[in-house]
C-alpha cells in the first residue's frame, strides 16, 4: 500500500539556534512547518558558551545592527522561556578588566559613538579576591547568558509533543524539487530552510558561498569558593552557569584537522586565565564546535537565485544568540509575503 504524501507551507533542515528560531516564528505566524534534525557532534549552537554582548569588546564599538537585534532577543528569549516553562536566559553584565590606559579609551569611545546605554566606564563593585585589577574595569550592559543546549533541548520536547519534529538524517540527494516547491520522502512543501550551520557548507546547494567558518573550544570548570554574577572579560571570558562552575573561553582556529580538543587550545586558555586571576581551577570538559561564518562575517536569510524554494539561514557565527531572533523574525516575516 503506497504511504499517502504529508502537506506542509515550510521544511526547515536542522534544529540549532537558527532552525529553533525560525521555527518559533512560523509557528507565531500560524505558518505549518515540519523539522528535521538529528543532532551531530560539532554543532556549535549546542558547543557555544551563550554569551550575549552587544558591543566589541576590542574596538570598543556596537556590533552590526545591536540597537535593534538586543531589544528583541532579550524580549524574545523571555516570551520562549514562558512559552516553553522554563529558564535558559539569564541576563548579567559584563566586566571588562582594564589594562594600562584602557579606562581613558572607553571614556573617549563612549562619548565618540554615544555609548552611554551600553557602558559604564567607572567600576561599579569590588571584584572577589583573586582577581588582577590594578586599572580597574568598566561594564558593558546589557549583555546575557543563554543556556542554548537547554533551550533547544526543550524546544526540541515542544516540537516532538506536537508532531513538528521528523528524527531522521537528511541527505541532499533525497530532496525533489518541483515548480510547485519541494517533496521529501513523503512530505511535500512550499518551500524548504537548511538551518545546519557549519555542515551547509558541504551542500550543493551553497557551495558557492564563501564560507569561512572556525573552530572554537571552551573550558568547563569548578572554581571553589568563586560566586560570580557576572561575566569577566580580559583576553577570556569567564561565565558564571552555576554554583562554583563557569565556562572559560572562547578560542578561534581557521584551520583544523577534527572535531578533537586541542592540548594547545586548553594551554592558550588556561593561560589567559592565569593572566587575570590567581585562584586554582579543576578542569571538568574540553568543548569543541565549529562556528558558521562567511568571508564578510555576516549572516544569510535568504532564498536560491537557482532555486527560490530552497532558503538558507546560516553564517551566525559567535553572535548567533544576539542575531538569530531578529533575522528570524524577518524570515518568518517575508514567507508569510509569499
Amino acid at each position: 500500500m503506497m504511504q499517502k504524501d504529508d502537506k506542509t507551507e515550510v521544511l526547515i533542515i536542522g534544529q540549532g539556534l537558527a532552525g529553533t528560531m525560525l521555527s518559533y516564528h512560523l509557528l507565531k505566524n500560524n505558518i505549518a512547518h515540519k523539522l528535521i534534525d538529528v543532532p551531530k557532534n560539532g554543532s556549535a549552537s549546542r558547543a557555544a558558551a551563550g554569551l550575549i554582548n552587544p558591543i566589541v569588546v576590542k574596538r570598543v564599538t556596537k556590533t552590526w545592527q545591536a540597537n535593534i537585534f538586543q531589544p528583541y532577543a532579550h524580549a524574545l528569549y523571555q516570551e520562549l522561556e514562558q512559552h516553553l516553562n522554563t529558564r535558559f536566559y539569564y541576563p548579567m553584565p559584563v566586566y571588562k578588566l582594564y589594562g594600562k590606559d584602557d579606562e581613558q579609551f572607553w571614556q573617549h569611545r563612549q562619548e565618540k559613538e554615544q555609548l552611554g546605554d551600553y557602558l559604564s566606564v567607572k567600576a561599579q563593585h569590588d571584584l572577589p579576591q583573586g582577581f588582577h585589577q590594578p586599572f580597574g574595569y568598566g561594564t558593558i550592559h546589557p549583555c546575557a547568558r543563554l543556556d542554548m543546549a537547554h533551550m533547544l533541548d526543550a524546544y526540541r520536547q515542544f516540537l516532538i509533543k506536537n508532531d513538528n519534529l521528523i528524527e531522521a538524517d537528511f541527505n541532499d540527494d533525497d530532496l525533489e524539487l518541483h515548480s510547485e516547491g519541494v517533496k521529501w520522502r513523503n512530505i511535500k512543501a512550499q518551500r524548504v530552510i537548511f538551518c545546519r550551520g557549519s555542515s551547509d557548507a558541504q551542500s550543493r546547494f551553497f557551495s558557492h558561498h564563501k564560507w569561512n567558518n572556525t573552530k572554537g573550544e571552551l573550558l568547563d570548570v569548578k572554581i571553589a569558593g568563586l560566586e560570580l554574577k557576572s561575566i569577566i572579560s580580559k583576553g577570556v571570558f569567564v561565565m558564571p552557569v552555576g554554583p562554583q562552575q563557569f565556562k572559560i573561553g572562547a578560542t578561534y582556529a581557521h584551520h583544523w584537522n577534527d572535531l578533537a580538543p586541542s592540548a594547545n587550545k586548553q594551554e592558550e586558555l588556561l593561560d589567559k586565565w592565569q593572566r587575570i586571576a590567581d585562584l586554582p581551577l579543576n578542569v571538568q570538559k574540553q568543548i569543541t564546535g565549529i562556528r558558521p561564518t562567511f568571508a564578510d562575517r555576516r549572516p544569510v536569510t535568504q532564498q536560491s537565485d537557482k532555486h527560490p524554494q530552497i532558503g538558507l539561514f546560516n553564517g551566525l557565527g559567535s553572535r548567533g544568540g544576539l542575531m538569530a531572533p531578529y533575522l528570524a523574525k524577518e524570515m518568518a516575516m517575508n514567507i508569510l509575503k509569499q
